[in-house]
């Protein structure tokens, strides 16, 4: 789908907004789609597709996985403007082999076959969807539901499909004009979700019209959406992690990191695991997030099909963290019991306990553009071009804040030993009562002002394709060139190391007036032995304050400055070409179908950025280290590679009932962009210094995969299906941490490097049927989906930090959902349940172990009534059973961080004409 070159990027939007003659079909950046093949032949028979209700839904979403040849799951929205969940990635983890990662309440990334998101390419209409990320990962949590028709996933790949990798395609559709059977039909919806624990009502419009003329020549879509949250989330987290600590440390002498000291009766320990810091959390996070997609088609004659599509998404997040933090760094370890290696409980006298608010403002912008022309001049021959641009923006960091107060003479102490993921707590003052929230003794400490990363991302997309049946009877041949460009351009500000500490001697009081109790009541049904409230202050107001401090001392504060060497450029070209056969045939009485192509892959980049290195490091008894870093050096690299990517997929009808199918194939997935950038960071904070940077020299992940499968289609909207499937990874890319000691510092350095291969297996079972012909009345209103997904793997990397080893991340050996649902009477109901095992989240967190997210099983419901033909009324429950999210590290009793999200309800009222 190549169009000229000379296109550049302001015609592309000049087009956009002056083209007042437009044509559209499924884009061909899906040519042998399935889903785009069987509108194509419903529209030329002069059907087009009518999808209203769960059960059409569901039978939509099933000829669609009987008529492809290659391996394809999809989910389709129920009518206009709806799909099964209020989130694309929600609607996904229904299909057999597909789970999601959750962030704080909400699906954002997936997982297909035990592959996370780095593994899989997310496509809108066939074209890459550029990402506001560090890396490739696409985030659904920017993309509105209801703007998406409905989404198909490729477990298989074909040649002729942009985007193939070693876990899957996800290509999300958007509406067009041509495909609705009525010439004009209006949607619009609007409701109020109510947030549990922050205890708010929150607004949601949005509204679709597709029209086109009587001829069917012309028409025009648009959809859009606005939606306000509000949620909070409790939090109880360790977030530098656990470390291992001995009594000979630096870290418990006089002259060490803050004069932390060891009683007389604590025995001598060696190696003893404790947690670096302990960190009770509310997250407030306020969400505005509005999105339109657009699409114009015309089809002067039966031979031609023009189409533009474009889309536009907003959504901005302003986070607020109100929080404690102690460290242990400072004041006096007089009791300590030890378990298997682990303090399970420690007090400290004399120390000292830091609140922090922390604002991260992330603004995130995404543009889709596409023109896609379609012409078949004869029945036997057919072209296709495709052009794209697409990009994401994400901005704030200007704004984002992280502000620290303090306390000292401190006496706090943790104990673990109730089993819970939140551990008991707590912290008093010899000076004055109720000291967490008593406005007494807090003293100035640390701050920043700005920091954090701008993102660009940018993607053009070129393809021409072309198919031709030489009249061999049912077969065709394919063939196709392409040609991507992507630019992820990360610009990162700091402030200057040192300046934000001018106070981490906490020798300024600051003004009680500043300070008040939260209120916020933290996790209110837990009745452990914690602390339920803190202070609450402004930021802005603490931060006057202590400028007023530094004018009075003759000192200068700056807001962040560009970080050159946490600053970086990737630019990556890819180019190639494919041959692909279809043939279609008869094995004595059965129906036999092939694809068989080879697809070339030629990638060039560049990775651009600076380095710097820690040349000094030492305590300064305040509970920091003061670090000296060497001059910017600038930084580049260029890496090239080719792939040749043969794949096989064969499907066979041994009844009308019976499918079987065969696919093989070479697979390729690209090293996520973060990892190739050279940019660092680098953490000073006592006991959990860090350096982390990326690094260009990475090879791509490279497989072979193949796999067998069966579908039994026993009755109308009924299918029970179970595939299995194998995949030999090549090569493969691991995090690697390693100890680096300077002066009397041991920074714990983690940079992304080539590893050895594995391989992973598995199998999956999936199954639906609608009781419309099997149950009497009432009762033929009832329906089932379900799916059962195991995966397993031979991979096994050391983390030299902990002593342990890992598997990959993002695989879950175990995970299932479960479905039930009845849609009669213009009644509907549904209840959702899914299930995932624990996975591998991060093989190299904050202080280098593993971290893993536990087991998570989420119950959801929905219940809508046609009050009149064109009005209903419905409303959903999320996480209906109050599930919690827990991620721990190396094991479940040491907690990373639980969290609780609490139950979000919505209701509302759908109108449609």
């Amino acid at each position: 789908m190549v169009i000229t070159s000379a296109i550049r990027r302001s015609a592309w939007l000049a087009a956009a907004s002056t083209a007042t003659i437009v044509i559209a079909t499924p884009a061909f950046a899906q040519d042998a789609d399935p889903v785009a093949a069987m509108q194509e032949e419903e529209a030329e028979a002069g059907d087009a597709i009518v999808v209203t209700g769960i059960r059409a839904s569901q039978q939509a979403s099933i000829d669609i996985k009987r008529n492809s040849v290659a391996v394809v799951d999809s989910i389709v929205a129920e009518d206009l403007g709806k799909l099964p969940d209020q989130n694309v990635a929600e609607s996904l983890q229904r299909i057999p082999g597909v789970t999601i990662e959750r962030n704080r309440g909400e699906g954002r990334f997936v997982t297909v076959r035990g592959f996370g998101p780095k593994f899989n390419a997310v496509t809108v209409n066939g074209r890459t969807l550029a990402t506001d990320n560090n890396g490739r990962e696409f985030s659904f949590d920017v993309l509105p539901s209801e703007i998406i028709s409905g989404a198909d996933v490729y477990k298989s790949p074909q040649a002729n499909l942009n985007g193939s990798s070693i876990g899957a395609t996800v290509d999300v559709k958007t509406l067009h004009p041509l495909d609705q059977s009525d010439d004009l039909t209006v949607m619009a919806s609007a409701n109020g979700m109510w947030s549990e624990i922050r205890d708010t009502w929150n607004p949601e419009v949005s509204g679709v019209a597709s029209w086109k003329n009587t001829s069917g020549t012309f028409g025009l879509a648009l959809s859009g959406v606005y939606a306000e949250q509000k949620n909070r989330n409790d939090e109880f987290t360790i977030r530098a992690g656990h470390v291992k600590r001995s009594s000979t440390d630096s870290y418990y002498n006089a002259g060490g990191v803050a004069g932390a000291r060891i009683g007389p009766d604590v025995e001598p320990f060696t190696n003893v695991s404790m947690p670096s810091n302990l960190s009770p959390f509310f997250f407030e996070r306020d969400l505005k997030r509005w999105a339109v997609n657009g699409s114009a088609q015309m089809r002067p004659d039966d031979t031609m099909t023009i189409t533009i599509d474009a889309l536009h998404a907003k959504a901005q997040f302003l986070e607020q963290q109100i929080g404690l933090a102690y460290d242990f760094s400072g004041g006096t370890l007089v009791e300590q019991v030890v378990e298997d290696g682990e303090a399970v409980y420690q007090r400290y006298e004399g120390g000292f306990v830091d609140q922090i608010i922390q604002y991260d403002d992330r603004d995130v912008t995404t543009d889709q553009l596409g023109l896609n022309f379609d012409w078949a001049p004869t029945d036997t021959f057919r072209v296709r071009l495709d052009g794209s641009y697409s990009k994401a923006e994400r901005r704030g960091k200007e704004n984002n804040l992280f502000t620290t107060i303090r306390r000292k003479n401190i006496d706090h102490w943790f104990d673990r030993r109730s089993g819970s993921p939140i551990y008991d707590y707590g912290f008093t003052s010899p000076n004055y009562s109720n000291a967490a929230t008593n406005s007494q003794g807090i003293t100035a400490h640390y701050y920043i002002w700005g920091g954090g990363s701008n993102i660009d991302d940018e993607i053009m997309e070129y393809k021409a394709d072309a198919e031709w049946n030489p009249g061999f009877g049912p077969l065709t041949f394919s063939g196709g060139l392409f040609k991507n460009n992507r630019t992820k351009t990360i610009t990162a500000d700091e402030m200057p190391f040192g300046q934000q500490c001018a106070y981490c001697g906490s020798d300024r009081v600051l003004p009680e007036s500043l300070f008040s109790p939260t209120n916020r009541d933290f996790f209110s049904s837990y009745d452990g032995n914690i602390l339920k409230d803190w202070v609450y202050y402004s930021p802005q107001e603490v931060v006057a304050q202590v400028d007023a401090f530094a004018a009075a001392d003759g000192r200068a504060f700056d807001p962040a400055v560009p970080s050159a060497s946490a600053s970086s450029e990737v630019d990556e070209d890819v180019w190639g070409g494919y041959l692909m056969a279809d043939w279609e045939t008869q094995l004595g009485s059965m129906d036999l179908a092939v694809n068989l192509g080879l697809r070339y892959e030629n990638t060039d980049y560049t990775s651009t950025g600076a380095s710097r290195t820690v040349l000094s490091a030492a305590p300064n008894g305040q509970g920091q280290n003061i670090i000296v870093l060497s001059d910017i050096i600038p930084v580049g690299f260029r890496g090239k590679y080719d792939d040749w990517l043969p794949s096989l997929n064969v499907k066979l009808g041994v009844t009308n009932d019976l499918v079987l199918r065969f696919a093989a194939s070479k697979v390729m997935t690209r090293p996520t962009l973060s990892d190739l950038s050279p940019r660092q960071s680098i953490q000073t904070n006592p006991g959990n210094e860090t350096i982390r940077r990326g690094n260009p020299d990475l090879d791509p992940f490279r497989a072979n995969q193949v796999e067998v499968g069966a579908e039994w289609y026993f009755a109308s909207n009924s299918l029970l299906s179970a595939a299995a499937f194998y995949k030999d990874i090549k090569s493969f890319v691991t995090l690697v941490t390693t100890p680096e000691v300077v002066d009397e510092v041991t920074f714990q350095v983690t940079v992304p490097d080539n590893g050895e291969g594995a391989t992973v297996k598995g199998f999956e079972i999936g199954y639906r049927q609608s009781f419309e012909d099997w149950l009497p009345a009432p009762f033929d209103g009832l329906g089932v989906q379900t799916s059962f997904n195991y995966t397993d793997s031979n991979a096994e990397y050391t983390n030299q930090v902990a002593g342990v080893n890992f598997g990959l991340e993002g695989l879950s050996k175990y995970s299932y959902s479960l479905v039930g649902y009845y849609e009669k009477y213009g009644f509907q109901a549904r209840l959702a349940y899914t299930y995932r095992d624990n996975f591998l989240q991060v093989a190299s967190g904050r202080n280098g172990e593993p971290e893993y997210f536990d087991a998570y099983g989420q119950l959801d419901a929905s219940l809508s009534y046609d009050i009149f033909e064109n009005l209903t009324v419905y409303a959903d429950v999320i996480n209906l059973n109050n599930e919690k999210e827990f991620i721990y590290s190396v094991s479940e009793d040491r907690t990373k961080e639980y969290r609780q999200t609490g139950r979000r309800v919505s209701t509302g009222l759908r109108v449609r004409f």
